[in-house]
């Protein structure tokens, strides 16, 4: 039997910013590489008997 699992991570980014929404804007436009990612934690089944993974 296939089960779906999702796990969280955190990405963490230094950018320069007068406001937070200026922040939160460019960290919203970055790619995934520009970011140190945190390791997985908080892992849950989420689907029971998964036919497709795609």
């Amino acid at each position: 039997m296939k089960k779906r699992v999702m796990v969280v991570k955190y990405g963490y980014v230094v950018v320069e910013a007068e406001t937070d929404a200026e922040a939160v804007e460019k960290a919203e436009n970055m790619s995934d590489s520009e970011f140190d990612w945190s390791d997985f934690d908080d892992a849950q089944v989420v689907d029971d008997d998964v036919d497709d993974l795609n």
